[in-house]
């Protein structure tokens, strides 16, 4: 019996894909097989567009026609067209997506009839994309001998940390690695010697600032240590005692009375889940996983944290710790998941979501470079069936990405505070000297242009994390929850909307959005970066006369006396001048109070 080693290989692998192994020839000869290359493949949304004079395309249509492509979904109309009364004529389309070479799908776009729609079902990316070291556009110098830098990452009296991210700058491109049980990572580097190490970055998992190393003195061949500041450093007796972020006394929450809970309101975060296991979010007990069949309890396992701590700044509750606060601890919290993986069509879904559980605002501290029609018009139809959607306006130090740029949603860039963070820490390497105006000022990252609508605290937010941690982050992503929070509470506790819950429509939407706009503070001078300011809840119109919903409101209801100083901020005593009467409102078409709000966000009124 021949040994293994003279047994006929197989000539494919796995999936028919070539092994790469010899083959013996008919003479006995061995030959090499080439590998097989895998053709790339990429995803594309198809369906129908009414164009006048054009005759609507069925899916089933669609389908027939491409013949040669496989079709990996179907997402059928749902939502508010799907059953309206204007027939079939009025429904959203049928979206195929498609699987086909780049090249096929690139032609099928272009050649497309106007009656039909072809895109690329893009990626989602959260909105916090991850940039601490600048090259200055220094392009690293060609990978050469690998060098091991030897990390131990500790916090107070040498306590280990484990999960801590480590990212290590030579001249080569940057190594990245994770800390162990023993808080020790080690991370290879191409490029020179270990004197040419350029910047060590390292980020907790929970509980400590972040810190940046420039040019360190590192010992080749030796563990070398890093020791992190903890948050209790500077918010004494976290999580045990409580504590109100710097971007929350920013918009006056505490000022505020404590019966403003956002009892009674429902707002999605369509993110990377919800750990509903953290002691300050065990009230969040709805959601579902679009990345995985639309799941019911998937949803719960948040393996990047970001929808975590998104939903911390929006609706931590003090129920047994006390944490942070969050802005509506008693509104009913829905976390739609879509990252890691997700895509335009995973968005699609959860935007369908929210429309049929009727929703009445929605989180979105995601982005792409790409733009998508099919995208747009789901979040028209959920603006239109009373679902706001807050929109961060993305971290690339660039234009508003998509969905920000779109007129139907309200978009947040970034704002921050001066020495709210330690100086060694990466929150302090976003910040622009000429983008500084008194204590506050226009992050690095933050997008910009005409489409901002506010501004919110995006710079070292502490919030919750998995695992029942804090950590401080920074991005748009940590912007949008602060107005998504305010949103709820003036949902749930504003004359103008609280007694109109069962309105569900586009003008509910358009007044939501003219109250926070309404507002604004301006702290920058620059309406490209921060739109009509930040806003704050001494500024809208009526507030300090509301009640909590279902009970008369009690002694002291509303916001702190007039000329009191919270905090080091002085009150305003009357609202911005341009603020929209809330009788006015009401007689007023949405679409001209969307105008209003772009025309104020450019700067022109």
């Amino acid at each position: 019996m021949a040994g293994p080693d003279t047994a006929n290989p197989a000539p494919n692998g796995p999936n028919g894909q070539s092994s790469g192994r010899a083959a013996p020839s008919p003479n006995g000869a061995d030959t090499r097989v080439e590998p097989m290359a895998i053709a790339p493949t990429e995803r594309f949304m198809i369906a129908s567009r009414r164009v006048p004079g054009f005759a609507p395309a069925s899916a089933m249509d669609l389908a027939n026609a491409l013949p040669d492509v496989k079709i990996v979904r179907r997402i059928q109309p749902r939502g508010l067209t799907a059953f309206s009364a204007g027939g079939p004529s009025s429904q959203t389309p049928e979206i195929l997506v498609a699987e086909m070479d780049p090249d096929r799908g690139a032609k099928l776009q272009a050649s497309a009839p106007p009656n039909v729609i072809v895109e690329r079902d893009a990626f989602l990316r959260a909105s916090d994309d991850f940039r601490p070291f600048d090259f200055n556009g220094v392009m690293p110098i060609a990978a050469g001998v690998g060098v091991d830098v030897q990390l131990r990452v500790v916090g107070v009296g040498g306590k280990p940390l484990p999960k801590a991210t480590v990212y290590v700058y030579g001249q080569g491109f940057p190594g990245q690695g994770v800390t162990n049980e023993r808080g020790e990572v080690v991370v290879t580097v191409f490029g020179g010697p270990i004197e040419t190490i350029q910047a060590i970055y390292v980020k907790p998992s929970a509980d400590h600032w972040d810190r940046m190393l420039r040019a360190p003195a590192l010992q080749a061949g030796a563990m070398n240590t890093v020791q992190l500041r903890p948050l209790t450093e500077s918010f004494n007796g976290i999580p045990q005692s409580g504590m109100v972020g710097w971007g929350q006394r920013l918009m006056k929450l505490d000022r505020l009375d404590p019966s403003f809970t956002g009892a009674g309101v429902k707002i999605g975060i369509i993110d990377s889940g919800c750990d509903s296991a953290h002691p300050q979010l065990r009230h969040v007990t709805r959601g579902a996983d679009l990345t995985n069949g639309g799941d019911k309890t998937s949803w719960s396992n948040d393996q990047i944290g970001h929808g975590t701590h998104c939903a911390g700044i929006i609706t931590a509750a003090s129920d047994g710790v006390a944490g942070i606060r969050g802005f509506a601890p008693k509104a009913e919290v829905h976390a739609l998941k879509v990252f890691p993986g997700g895509r335009f069509s995973d968005l699609i879904d959860a935007l369908d979501e929210c429309i049929e559980r009727q929703l009445d605002v929605v989180n979105m501290s995601l982005g792409s470079g790409d733009p998508s029609e099919l995208v747009a018009q789901k979040i028209s139809e959920a603006r239109q069936s009373g679902v706001a959607c807050i929109v961060a306006a993305g971290n690339s130090s660039g234009p508003v990405q998509f969905p920000g740029m779109l007129p139907t949603v309200l978009t947040v860039a970034a704002m921050g505070k001066l020495d709210e963070y330690p100086s060694d820490s990466y929150h302090a390497q976003t910040v622009v000297p000429q983008l500084v105006a008194g204590t506050m000022f226009s992050p690095k990252f933050t997008c910009f242009g005409p489409q901002i609508t506010v501004a919110a605290p995006g710079v070292a937010i502490v919030s919750t994390v998995p695992g029942g941690g804090y950590a401080a982050w920074d991005g748009t992503s940590m912007a949008t929850p602060h107005v998504t929070g305010m949103a709820a509470l003036l949902l749930a506790h504003h004359p103008l909307l609280a007694g109109a819950r069962t309105a569900r429509n586009e003008q509910r939407v358009a007044q939501l959005f003219s109250l926070l706009a309404s507002s604004g503070v301006r702290y920058l001078g620059d309406s490209t970066r921060e739109g009509v300011g930040a806003p704050d809840f001494e500024r809208v119109p009526s507030l300090a006369a509301t009640q909590p919903m279902g009970a008369a409101a009690p002694a002291g209801a509303g916001l702190a006396p007039a000329g009191a100083m919270i905090d080091g901020f002085a009150p305003l005593s009357a609202p911005a001048p341009w603020a929209v009467d809330p009788a006015m409102m009401q007689r007023i078409n949405p679409a001209i109070i969307q105008r209003i709000m772009q025309l104020r966000a450019a700067g022109l009124i």
